[in-house]
């Protein structure tokens, strides 16, 4: 993949590329966190090259589909009006299976960052408390779940813009 395509990723702490496709008008990438397109991008997205997205996250992702032999299909678990990406891939079976295998252990790493990042919320929190300074305003953020301080402007677990 270019220098150039590697740039348009907007890139989460902790993530490791697993694997990356060719696909018929970029390229696909698993990290051990979500599966993404990275396509070259056209006259809508002028001052970048190449474009970032689809995203699929594991923590809400239902598992690959190969569809008419050609393409993989990655989709949200949000029924109907979830995110939908079909990528057309040289073998769309291998590609569907590594996907496949990745995803539970994917699941796993975002259930030890909610984790992680519930224990750290605590713990400012109680220091917030003993400190006299007020509780702080929490907020849900739309993609992981996870509760956020509203004063930050991503979320602490999956990196997401918040409000």
């Amino acid at each position: 993949m270019p220098v150039a395509a590697w740039v348009a990723v907007d890139w989460i702490d902790g993530e490791r590329v697993r694997s990356t496709w060719r696909t018929a008008l970029g390229y696909l990438v698993l990290t051990n966190l979500r599966c993404f397109g990275v396509s070259r991008a056209h006259e809508l997205f002028p001052p970048r090259p190449w474009h970032f997205g689809p995203v699929f996250f594991f923590y809400n992702f239902r598992p690959p589909e190969v569809l008419l032999g050609r393409f993989v299909q990655l989709a949200e678990e949000h029924g109907d009006s979830g995110e939908v990406g079909r990528f057309a891939v040289r073998d769309p079976a291998s590609v569907a299976a590594e996907i496949s295998a990745a995803m539970e252990s994917g699941r796993a790493a975002w259930n030890r960052r909610r984790e992680e990042t519930t224990r750290w919320l605590l713990a400012r929190q109680r220091a917030r408390f003993a400190s006299n300074a007020g509780p702080p305003v929490m907020i849900r953020c739309s993609y992981c779940g996870n509760l956020a301080n509203a004063m930050l402007r991503r979320c602490p677990s999956c990196g997401a813009g918040l409000g």
